[in-house]
C-alpha cells in the first residue's frame, strides 16, 4: 500500500524546537489594524525576489529546454471589466458599514504548450481595482496558475515545475469572502513555487524505482507567518507486473522545512509497503515504518514505530475504494479514498490525517481538486481530454468554483499541528443543468507551542488557533436556459470552532448569476452575491449585499 506522503527530518542528535523562534534585531514588529507586519531589512528583500525569480526561472527553463522545439504553442489574452457597487466595503459590523463603487480592470493571459515529452500551462490576471470614495488609490493583485511537465531523457529524466500566486482567508474567525474587492484585514497574498527534477528507471518486469529530489518555497504577505523553504529527497522502489500475487514497495522521504527567524524543522519516515492479491478486483494491504519528527512536541514524543493495515476494491473501472487503519506516535490512525461515477454523476469521498503546517498545506494542500474532479463528470459525454479540459474550465469560470473542492481555511499559524480532514462532493449533470454539492469536517489540534505565533496572532489569541474545528457546505447550480444563457445559483455555509477560546464563528453566502454570450468571445455576467457572518465574539456580526456587472473578451 502506498505510504502517507510523509514530511521530513535528519540529524537526530538533539531535538530543535521550531518554538524558538528569535525576530532580528533591525526587524521590528508593528501591528496594523489587528494584523501583524514585519519590516525586513534588505537582505530578507533579496531572499523573497529570489525565490520569486527562481520560481519563474524554473518555468522558464522548462520552456525552454529542448522538447520544447517541436512544442505547439496556445496564447489567450483576455480582458475583464467589472463594476461592482456593495453597501459594506469593509465587512464590518452593523451600523458601521459604508457601500462604494469598485471599479475592476483585468488583464490576464492563458498560455498552453504542447510537445514530445513537454507540457505547459499557465494562467494570469492582473486585477486593477479603483475605489469611488475609498482614498487608498488602485489596489493591484496578481493571481498566477502554472505547471510544467518535461521528459528532459526518455524514459529516464524528468523535470517539475509549478508557480502560483493566490489571495487566501487568513483565519476562519473573522470576515469570510472569496472577492478581493472587500478590505478587510483577514486576507492576504499567498505564493508558492517548486522545482522537482526526479529520475525513473524500469528493472524489467521485476521493479521500477524513482528518485526524486523538490525544492519548494511559500511565501505570504503577512510577514509574521514565517516564510519556508524546503529540501526533500524521495525514494521509492515498487514490484513490477513479475509479482503477481505478493507487490512490495520501499519509500523513504527525508525533508528539511527552513524557516525564516526560526530553527529547522526536520522529518523522516521510511516504509515498507505490502499488497496481497485476493482476487484482480480485491487486495489487502499493509504498511509498517519509523517516522522521526525533531519538533518539540507538547504531547506524545513526535518519533516512532507506525502500521496500518487495510484493502483495495474496485469492482469495476468505475469505482474503487481504498482503506486503512493503523497507529502512529500520536494514537489511532484511518484513511478513506472512494470514488465512483456513472454516465451523469460522479461521487467522491475521502479522509486524511497528517502531521503537517500551513506552509505544507499550501505547497501541497490535502484537498479535492476541482478540475480533477470535474473532468470525470464529463469523461463519458466528452471522450476527448482536450475538449473535456475546455469544458471545464469554461464551468469552473463560469459558476465561480474554488481550485479545490470542500476545503476548510487553511488558518495562518506557524505550529505544527494533526490536521484531521473528511471530505465528501458529489456532481449531477444533464442536458440543461449541472449540480456540484461539497462537504468538509476538518479537525486541527496543535503539536508544538504556542509561542511562535505570539508575533502572528498576539499573546492575548495564541490559543484562539490551538485547536479548531471547521465545517462547511457548498452547492452550485448551473441551468442552461439556451446555448448562449444560463443561471448560476451558489450557496454555502461554514463553521469554525475554537475548542481552547469557545469563540463560534459561522457564515453563510448566496450568490445568483445570469451569464450571457454574446460572442464567442464575448461573454457578459450580471451578480448578486450576499454575505452573512455571525459569532460569539461580541460586535462581530456583519451582513454585505453586492451586485456585480462584468464583460470578460477575449482575443
Amino acid at each position: 500500500m502506498p505510504s502517507r506522503r510523509p514530511s521530513v527530518s535528519s540529524d537526530h542528535r538533539r531535538p530543535t524546537s521550531i518554538s524558538s523562534i528569535t525576530k532580528r534585531k533591525n526587524s521590528p514588529v508593528e501591528v496594523t489594524m489587528g494584523r501583524t507586519t514585519t519590516k525586513t531589512a534588505g537582505r530578507n528583500r533579496l531572499e523573497k525576489n529570489s525565490w520569486r525569480l527562481a520560481g519563474t526561472a524554473a518555468v522558464v527553463a522548462l520552456a525552454l529546454c529542448p522538447p520544447t522545439m517541436a512544442a505547439e504553442w496556445k496564447f489567450t489574452p483576455a480582458l475583464d471589466i467589472a463594476e461592482t457597487y456593495t453597501d459594506n466595503l469593509r465587512l464590518s459590523p452593523s451600523g458601521s458599514a459604508t457601500s462604494d463603487f469598485v471599479t475592476q480592470i483585468s488583464p490576464g493571459i492563458a498560455i498552453a504548450g504542447t510537445g514530445r515529452g513537454l507540457h505547459v500551462k499557465a494562467d494570469y490576471v492582473m486585477q486593477n481595482l479603483a475605489y469611488a470614495r475609498e482614498r487608498s488609490g488602485i489596489s493591484t493583485n496578481h493571481m498566477l496558475n502554472a505547471r510544467a511537465n518535461a521528459e528532459l531523457v526518455e524514459e529516464l529524466f524528468f523535470l517539475d515545475g509549478k508557480a502560483a500566486i493566490s489571495q487566501q482567508n487568513v483565519s476562519p474567525f473573522g470576515p469570510q469572502t472569496n472577492s478581493n474587492l472587500n478590505l478587510t484585514d483577514n486576507r492576504a497574498d499567498v505564493r508558492t513555487w517548486n522545482v522537482s527534477p526526479h529520475l525513473r528507471h524500469r528493472f524489467g518486469q521485476t521493479a521500477t524505482a524513482q528518485l526524486r529530489y523538490t525544492r519548494d518555497a511559500v511565501d505570504t504577505s503577512t510577514g509574521s507567518l514565517l516564510d519556508t523553504e524546503s529540501d526533500r529527497v524521495l525514494f521509492n522502489l515498487n514490484s513490477g507486473p513479475a509479482f503477481k500475487s505478493l507487490g512490495w514497495g520501499v519509500q523513504y522521504s527525508n525533508q528539511k522545512t527552513h524557516y525564516s527567524d526560526a530553527a529547522t524543522l526536520e522529518m523522516e519516515e521510511i516504509a515498507l509497503n505490502l499488497r496481497y492479491l485476493i482476487s484482480p478486483r480485491f487486495s489487502l494491504t499493509t504498511s509498517v515504518g519509523h517516522e522521526d519528527n525533531n519538533y518539540l512536541s507538547i504531547g506524545e514524543q513526535p518519533s516512532g514505530y507506525f502500521w496500518s493495515a487495510g484493502f483495495v476494491w474496485t469492482p469495476s473501472e468505475r469505482t474503487s475504494i481504498t482503506a486503512s487503519a493503523g497507529r502512529r506516535f500520536y494514537g489511532a490512525s484511518y484513511s478513506l479514498a472512494a470514488s465512483h461515477r456513472t454516465r451523469n454523476t460522479v461521487w467522491s469521498v475521502g479522509y486524511h490525517e497528517d502531521i503537517t503546517t500551513t506552509q505544507s498545506q499550501f505547497a501541497v494542500p490535502m484537498t479535492i481538486d476541482t478540475a480533477g474532479f470535474l473532468n470525470q463528470l464529463w469523461k463519458s459525454s466528452i471522450p476527448d481530454s482536450e475538449t473535456r479540459a475546455q469544458v471545464v474550465d469554461a464551468f469552473i469560470r463560469s459558476t465561480g468554483l474554488p481550485a479545490s473542492l470542500a476545503q476548510a481555511v487553511n488558518t495562518f499559524t506557524n505550529r505544527v499541528f494533526l490536521q484531521k480532514t473528511a471530505q465528501a462532493s458529489v456532481a449531477l449533470n444533464s442536458a440543461k443543468n449541472t449540480l456540484v454539492l461539497s462537504l468538509f469536517n476538518t479537525r486541527r489540534d496543535g503539536q508544538s507551542t504556542q509561542a511562535i505565533d505570539n508575533a502572528l496572532l498576539g499573546a492575548a489569541n495564541a490559543l484562539l488557533e490551538d485547536n479548531t474545528r471547521q465545517f462547511g457546505a457548498n452547492a452550485v447550480w448551473n441551468w442552461r436556459l439556451s446555448s448562449r444563457t444560463s443561471l448560476n445559483f451558489g450557496a454555502g455555509y461554514t463553521r469554525a470552532h475554537s475548542i481552547s477560546t469557545g469563540r463560534r464563528d459561522n457564515d453563510k453566502s448566496f450568490r445568483l448569476a445570469l451569464v450571457r454570450q454574446f460572442q464567442p468571445r464575448l461573454k457578459g455576467v450580471i451578480e448578486y452575491r450576499r454575505l452573512r457572518h455571525a459569532s460569539s465574539e461580541s460586535n462581530s456580526d456583519f451582513r454585505e449585499n453586492a451586485i456585480t456587472a462584468s464583460l470578460l473578451m477575449g482575443f
